[in-house]
């Protein structure tokens, strides 16, 4: 049996992380082939790493930048997090398919790479060069067998453009695969570029699969309620969750954050993976600025409106935004944050049957692409 080896952000405490790397596990091992995920867990991702020497501007930022996620990791670790670690552990252990053997620097990949038949690295943010490490070549793939196949399924730079200096230490890495595929319209571009290759624009691996009922808890709860998730920033989004529960008469749940620094309104919950599924996929109605908030209140048909971000946090709507489009419902992204606007998404209709059928023709394009570069080649 063909035997698959993926690198993605597996490790995080982050509903989006974790469902896009089971549905890629999910669907290749659905495909009879042996896939796991490579159990690469840099300290730098989380844990900040090493501090650099002060020597330049661009030091002194990756400085601060590993100072706060060390400041964050030990807040989270003394706090009462309500037992999300084990949840979030659990699910890993019973449902990611993670590799014996585990790595903490390209140098140990490298050193003593993992055998598979087929390499594939994606999704998530793995192409984005980090403030406090730059580029990390083991999101390329720059390990193991040279002639085993290296395939990129919807890998995301997780923004519109790239700082300069990355371009050609990226270019390079690009240039090593067999088959490219990215998850956002912008990152096609932006890869074809860079590599000089043909580059194909995949879903995000949480469309792959079309039933999440054996991993979905529903949350027994009997009262209506807007289910609110919100990453990053909190701005303009009271308001408007105020606005939607007063007029359809919901409570307001929102699951914990422990990056949040803002002010939220409603009941505070703290829901594992299978049970923040459930919140969604039984909820009333959704208000999120979330990639994966707002994917699986497509999946599960569920009335949403997703608040854009502003400001230097507004690249990061490209992922949002493209998937949205590719459904027909880019008016679902809300960028201009007033409640009159959120009033006129209220009232709109969303035509479900069309939106599964333009899921269903790109699931088709994936499965295709799955097929002919990873599972059959």
């Amino acid at each position: 049996m063909k035997k698959i080896g993926i690198l993605t952000f597996h490790f995080a405490e982050n509903y989006g992380a974790v469902f896009q790397a089971y549905g890629l596990v999910t669907c290749l091992r659905n495909l009879g082939v042996e896939a796991e995920i490579i159990n690469y867990h840099p300290d730098y991702v989380e844990g900040g790493g090493g501090f650099k020497l002060p020597t330049s501007k661009k030091n002194i930022r990756a400085n601060l930048v590993i100072a706060y996620q060390k400041l964050t990791k030990l807040y989270s670790l003394l706090r009462n997090n309500h037992g999300l670690k084990e949840k979030f552990a659990a699910f890993r252990q019973h449902y990611l398919h993670v590799s014996n053997n585990s790595y903490k620097s390209l140098t140990e990949l490298r050193n003593a790479p993992p055998a598979y038949d087929v390499y594939v690295c994606g999704s998530d943010q793995i192409w984005n060069p980090s403030e406090q490490f730059g580029v990390d070549p083991a999101y390329f793939l720059s390990f193991g067998d040279k002639q085993k196949k290296r395939v990129s399924y919807a890998a995301s730079f997780g923004r519109d453009t790239l700082d300069d200096s990355s371009h050609q230490e990226i270019g390079g890495l690009l240039k090593a695969f067999d088959a490219l595929s990215v998850r956002e319209q912008t990152g096609v571009e932006l890869a074809r570029k860079l590599s000089g290759r043909d580059v194909y624009w995949m879903p995000d691996p949480t469309i792959l699969l079309t039933d999440y009922t054996p991993i979905v808890h529903a949350p027994g709860r009997q009262k209506p309620y807007m289910f609110s998730y919100v990453l990053r920033s909190g701005e303009g989004i009271t308001e408007i969750q105020a606005h939607i529960a007063e007029k359809l008469s919901l409570d307001i749940l929102v699951p914990h954050n422990p990056m949040r620094r803002w002010k939220v309104i409603g009941e505070t919950i703290y829901p594992g993976p299978e049970e923040w599924l459930g919140y969604i996929k039984h909820a009333d109605f959704v208000v999120t600025n979330s990639f994966h908030g707002t994917v699986f209140s497509v999946l599960f048909n569920k009335p949403f409106i997703t608040i854009g971000l502003g400001g230097s946090k507004s690249g990061l709507n490209a992922r949002a935004k493209a998937l949205l489009k590719r459904v027909g419902l880019e008016q679902r992204l809300l960028t201009d944050l007033t409640v009159a606007n959120a009033e006129t998404l209220l009232q709109e209709q969303i035509d479900w049957d069309a939106v599964n059928q333009k899921l269903a023709d790109w699931r088709k394009e994936a499965l295709d692409f799955i097929n002919r570069e990873i599972v059959n080649d």
